[in-house]
């Protein structure tokens, strides 16, 4: 009796572990199918979507727990067993290490078991740039919380692979949509979905794209009025080089512009080369506008990243224009000096000849050296006096023509120069500013700059500018004519929209010989996403020849002369600083001028008024030294 219960329960036994083995099969082989479903959904993504392009896979695994190393490990081997044998792409594996910052487009595939590994994993990383091609895998998935990282990492082209029941979903996020709360509402969304049945991805979208409509959503610029680059008009339009690039971009990429308007204390402190006040302006505001020169180095400790260059700035030199040359000077100006010396020479020749004539000859009219002055003067001779001899007379029909031509070219060109304020020639090269010790202003802001540049100016007179480099061009103007010698060190795209608006820059000159050129870019969060997506704007405008339309538009050429200028009327805006746009204009050159007759004044005449009167004073002294002498 006790032997066939015994053989009862032993049976029983068996049976039950029968029936936990068939169970414990059945489930491995459960786990089983559904990874080797998960590593050919996963193989496939990485096969043909964009991050097959790509270099490199980064795959790092991170866990919370040591439990769900196997079933990471376990995963990764039936991946890598999954992938095309033909697949030339170089795999790097990380585990449990932190994910760090690569500037190149490039392809990563975590591992994680929960959000806490995920945090890990970014915890080092401000931001990516959004250069990598992102496939997610989480044991326990928790998909609105994982998108609100990668949105906070700038990281846009994300995938989050999400079993759910009989099929394998791809979940991704839309920071902008069309919905009434679109805007940087962050949730998840299916993009593609893995057919079980068939083996194969319902769509060959794996990472769609997201930013090449933002439906209106906007983003805010930080920025400041200045012309010619940027200001706002009342209607919301923009004007100048940036505001046109701007409003090309919006229309676009369909956004709304807000701005942020730094106040004079941030537009000051832009300048400075650690850039820390754009920790403070990004916390406002997406980008910055204000012809920021381009570092093609970015350093660890800025906290900001630039686009590609929008606009090619030259630094030039502006000075005003030099003293007008005396009423004495124009008097020898229809003749160049060389010329003036060889008619002086040939005067000499002709006395010393009529010297030798009269000591050994002793056969000269009366006066030789007066009627010798008259003939070149353009007086006559009495008959008597004319030479007899036919050589003789055809060397005095010489002389007569000769002077002749000299006195009307002379006198043609002395009225004009007369009436004319003719300036001293200014300098044309750098060296010539120099050497000619002229006081170079500057923006306190670009001292530095302008000095590692040109060395030579430290040891030059230097005054900072108590206003923008447009606003002081009025002043600088307002000196020209006087013995001061000044000049500006600016962007010749100021002094280039200064000669559309002001005709008063005539009254300027640009040494057209370039200190340096910068390039100037949009300013973003460091590593933001937007970089690329103002990157491709500013090539498009590159390449169908819109900046360099705007760019003519408001700027005039280095090389285009006063004449050929298409003037545009000066834009009225509020500046940073509250001054005039363009400073006072004290001299209005773009008035009528009234008709009136063009008749010599004692100003023009004066020097040959003192010549005359000094001729006076002299023969008065040499009559009175005769008296004293005969008596």
């Amino acid at each position: 009796m006790r032997r066939g219960m015994r053989l009862i329960v032993c049976q029983a036994a068996l049976l039950l572990l029968l029936l936990l083995q068939l169970t414990t099969a059945t489930m491995t082989t459960t786990t089983t199918s559904t990874l080797d479903t998960l590593a050919l959904a996963v193989a496939q993504v990485l096969h043909q979507s964009e991050m097959s392009r790509c270099q490199t896979l980064y795959v790092h695994m991170e866990y919370s727990a040591l439990s769900a190393r196997p079933q990471l490990l376990e995963l990764l081997a039936r991946l890598l067993h999954a992938l095309p044998a033909a697949t030339l792409q170089p795999r790097c594996l990380f585990q449990q290490r932190p994910m760090e910052y690569r500037p190149y487009e490039h392809a990563v595939l975590l591992l994680v078991d929960d959000m806490r590994a995920l945090r890990r994993l970014y915890a080092e990383l401000g931001a990516t740039g959004n250069l990598a091609y992102t496939l997610v895998y989480m044991l326990e998935p928790q998909p609105t919380l994982a998108m609100q990282l990668m949105w906070s990492r700038s990281v846009l082209n994300v995938g989050l692979l999400l079993p759910d029941s009989q099929q394998l979903l791809l979940l991704s996020y839309f920071p902008y949509g069309a919905a009434a709360d679109g805007c940087r509402r962050i949730r998840a969304s299916v993009v593609n979905r893995f057919l079980t049945a068939l083996g194969r991805w319902a769509s060959d979208v794996y990472f769609p794209a997201k930013l090449d409509n933002f439906f209106g959503c906007t983003l805010t610029c930080a920025t400041w009025p200045d012309m010619p680059y940027l200001v706002r008009r009342a209607d919301g339009t923009f004007l100048g080089i940036e505001g046109a690039l701007l409003q090309f971009m919006a229309d676009n990429l369909n956004f709304s512009v807000g701005l942020y308007w730094l106040n004079e204390s941030q537009v000051r402190d832009t300048f400075n080369e650690s850039g820390w006040v754009f920790e403070q302006i990004f916390s406002m505001a997406e980008y910055a506008l204000g012809g920021f020169h381009y570092k093609p180095n970015e350093r660890s400790e800025v906290p900001y990243s630039q686009s590609t260059y929008y606009f090619m700035s030259h630094i030039m030199l502006v000075t005003n224009l030099p003293s007008a040359y005396s009423a004495y000077e124009k008097l020898a100006f229809p003749f160049h000096p060389f010329l003036w010396q060889a008619i002086c020479l040939v005067l000499a020749l002709g006395c010393l000849s009529l010297w030798l004539l009269q000591r050994f000859w002793k056969q000269l009219p009366q006066h030789p050296y007066y009627q010798l002055l008259v003939l070149t003067m353009g007086g006559n001779l009495l008959p008597r006096e004319l030479p007899q001899r036919s050589a003789c007379r055809l060397l005095l029909i010489i002389w007569l023509l000769c002077a002749w031509v000299l006195r009307s070219a002379y006198q043609s060109g002395m009225y004009q120069l007369l009436r004319q304020d003719t300036q001293r020639n200014p300098p044309q090269t750098i060296a010539e500013v120099l050497a000619q010790r002229y006081t170079i202003q500057l923006v306190a802001g670009n001292a530095e700059r302008w000095l590692e540049s040109l060395p030579e100016l430290s040891a030059q007179p230097l005054r900072q500018l108590e206003a923008s480099e447009l606003q002081s061009f009025a002043g600088l103007a307002a000196r020209s004519g006087s013995d001061e010698r000044v000049a500006i060190i600016t962007p010749y795209e100021y002094f280039g929209y200064f000669r559309k608006v002001h005709p008063m820059s005539r009254r300027l000159h640009l040494v057209r010989e370039r200190i340096f050129t910068q390039q100037l870019a949009f300013n973003v969060r460091r590593h933001s996403h937007l970089v690329g997506v103002l990157n491709r704007q500013i090539m498009r405008a590159h390449s169908h020849g819109f900046l360099e339309h705007w760019t003519r538009q408001y700027v005039s050429a280095v090389d285009e002369s006063d004449e050929s200028i298409a003037r545009i009327a000066a834009i009225p805006y509020e500046t940073v600083n509250g001054q005039q746009p363009e400073g006072e204009q004290r001299l209005r050159e773009d008035e009528p001028v009234s008709a009136k007759l063009l008749v010599l004044s004692f100003k023009e005449l004066a020097a040959l008024f003192w010549l005359t009167l000094w001729a006076l004073l002299c023969a008065s002294l040499v009559f009175g030294l005769e008296l004293l002498l005969h008596k």
